[in-house]
């Protein structure tokens, strides 16, 4: 699947960063994050991020 930057900042606004891959599920599923995006958020468990714009990178490179 693709993620648009946009609308993957969208579903984390709220999010304090640095935040773990689990934090920022918890925010994108109460900003009703479609349950692919949540998944794929929650296999970042163990890293960091510093803003949206890297979770958006992480997400389109497909790395983990």
């Amino acid at each position: 699947m693709a993620y648009d930057p946009t609308r993957v900042a969208t579903y984390l606004e709220g999010a304090e960063f640095p935040a773990t891959g689990g934090e920022l599920a918890g925010v994108a599923a109460g900003n009703d994050a479609p349950e692919e995006l949540l998944t794929r958020l929650r296999s970042f468990e163990g890293r960091h991020f510093q803003d949206a714009p890297a979770v958006a990178e992480a997400l389109t490179q497909g790395t983990d």
